[in-house]
């Protein structure tokens, strides 16, 4: 590539880095933006998350369909849920 064609992919690249800044702070001040942080849904929700919860919590402690099995909760344990509790934990905090 020659020079011209490098400063022609360098521009091409800054426009298109201005482009995404500034549809991000639009995003941004228009609220647009969902939030993903559990808190603040459940700052605005705070009934619609215990009754998620509750529910979760339940169907978790459901017994599998079939008799004799463990409750689902119990799969999770030996499928290595504790492995994935650290990660669960540092997602939540």
């Amino acid at each position: 590539m020659s020079d011209p064609e490098i400063e022609a992919c360098l521009s091409g690249i800054a426009r298109a880095r201005e482009d995404l800044e500034q549809a991000l702070q639009e995003l941004k001040s228009g609220g647009s933006l969902p939030s993903l942080d559990w808190r603040v849904w459940f700052e605005r929700h705070p009934l619609g998350c215990t009754a998620a919860a509750l529910a979760i919590g339940f169907l978790l402690s459901q017994p599998s369909r079939k008799e004799g099995r463990p409750t689902l909760l119990d799969d999770l344990g030996r499928a290595g849920i504790e492995a994935a509790l650290p990660a669960l934990l540092k997602f939540l905090v």
